[in-house]
């Protein structure tokens, strides 16, 4: 090959076999398209001080680019990667590559950064390597005039080297210490608004039960056999409300605590429904609505039994505790596509578009009110919202102000092995 054909070509650099995961690991560290930093631009600086050249950065390879985290003597930003010499170099990330004249070598002789500005002449570049041994990239220095460094540079390029590694090391601890700090700074707030939610909703029925248990122990030998019957139906209905309340919160507790291990495995969601509906006949007979069950044959859901029963035990209590007097609701299984559907529809108050950004928030308190005097903690869509999402199921709701809600529930089908 001629000195001539030499000067007009160049070779890109392949890409390291471990690619994928290297990018994963740089992306890891949030550096990319960050402000220069006084910790990287020292270590820059003193590259390029014990080397003596003019260039020195600190370079980050990225897919289709290197971008320089840090700069001395070189104005742009980054450059292709397909004309980097720094891909080179993470090919071989326990070695320092140095290119002493690119001009006599056939990889960069005819480079566009050894042909034109900033005329590369000289390389050395000592990769950044993670414990897990990815090259991200390295502390490279250049200079416009071929040379070469002595051993003692050389080593001490590569140290530099590991000190960059060791501030992005520290860097990211750090982040991710202000977002763990964060995390705990909301887990505290959303513990702080669940204590005073659930003081707040238990403080009404332990007050009725105080002030019913009160006006028996004052007056209990002057009250008829039917008023001491109507103040313990009181009483018994304060107490199923505070139950209702403590099985919510315990849910919740046990759902962000991750305490919920659901296994799920073949389930016949008929089944579950039929009971529901039974259950559910003497509450709906009180308000005079008609509660349908529409059942198609469907194959056996993939799901977990006792949270299925959970789920649409408080869709359909929703649904009779919002409707009106003599309407209907009607429970619908059937097929669509390769998924098992079940709807629950009423004909209640409907929901607004801001009830239904919020519908499934911890300790939501929704426009429309219970049509019976029956009580919301706030909680119940919040937790079958995490059942579903725990079982890969999907819920949704469909509704309009004024036209009823439909809440809409997919499973996927059985497998064999369930």
């Amino acid at each position: 090959m001629s000195m001539n054909d030499l000067h007009t070509q160049f070779v890109s650099a392949e890409k390291p076999v471990n690619e994928p995961e290297r990018l994963a690991a740089l992306a890891r560290y949030e550096i990319l398209d960050t402000e220069f930093e006084q910790n990287f631009d020292e270590l820059t600086k003193l590259a390029s001080y014990i080397c003596g050249t003019p260039i020195a950065l600190i370079s980050l390879i990225e897919a289709d680019r290197q971008w320089f985290k840090s700069r001395v003597g070189l104005e742009v930003e980054e450059t292709e990667r397909e004309v980097a010499f720094c891909p080179h170099a993470i090919l071989q990330p326990d070695q320092l590559m140095m290119v002493p004249d690119a001009l006599q070598d056939q990889r960069f002789a005819g480079n566009p950064l050894v042909q034109d500005s900033p005329n590369i002449r000289f390389y050395a570049g000592a990769p950044l390597v993670t414990a897990e041994g990815y090259a991200l990239g390295t502390l490279c220095v250049l200079d416009s005039t071929p040379r070469t460094l002595t051993e003692t540079q050389q080593e001490a390029l590569q140290a530099l080297s590991r000190q960059v590694m060791a501030q992005l090391e520290l860097r990211r601890n750090l982040i991710q210490l202000n977002q763990n700090n964060l995390e705990l700074t909301r887990l505290n707030q959303s513990k702080n608004d669940f204590l005073n939610m659930a003081a707040h909703d238990l403080k009404n029925p332990l007050s009725a039960i105080k002030g019913y248990a009160e006006e028996i122990l004052e007056a209990s030998s002057d009250m008829t056999d039917n008023e001491l019957q109507d103040v313990a139906t009181h009483i018994a209905d304060a107490s199923q409300h505070m139950f209702e309340l403590v099985i919510n919160l315990l849910d919740v507790n046990a759902i962000e605590s991750h305490m919920t291990d659901l296994k799920c495995e073949a389930t016949d969601l008929a089944i579950t429904l039929q009971q529901l509906q039974h259950q559910y006949q003497q509450r709906a007979a009180l308000k005079n609505i008609d509660l349908q069950l529409h059942i198609d044959p469907v194959p056996l859901a993939h799901a977990h039994t006792a949270s299925v029963h959970q789920i649409f035990d408080n869709l359909i209590s929703n649904a009779l505790k919002y409707s009106p007097l003599n309407r209907r609701v009607e429970v619908r299984l059937h097929k669509v596509n390769d998924k098992i559907q079940i709807a629950v529809q009423d004909q209640g108050q409907g929901l607004s578009e801001q009830d239904q950004q919020r519908l499934f928030q911890k300790f939501t308190r929704l426009s429309a009110r219970p049509t019976g005097g029956e009580h919301s903690s706030g909680l119940g869509l919040f937790i079958v919202k995490k059942l579903v999402d725990a079982m890969q199921a999907k819920i949704w709701c469909e509704s309009e102000l004024g036209q009823g809600a439909t809440f809409i529930v997919q499973f996927s089908a059985a497998k064999a092995a369930d």
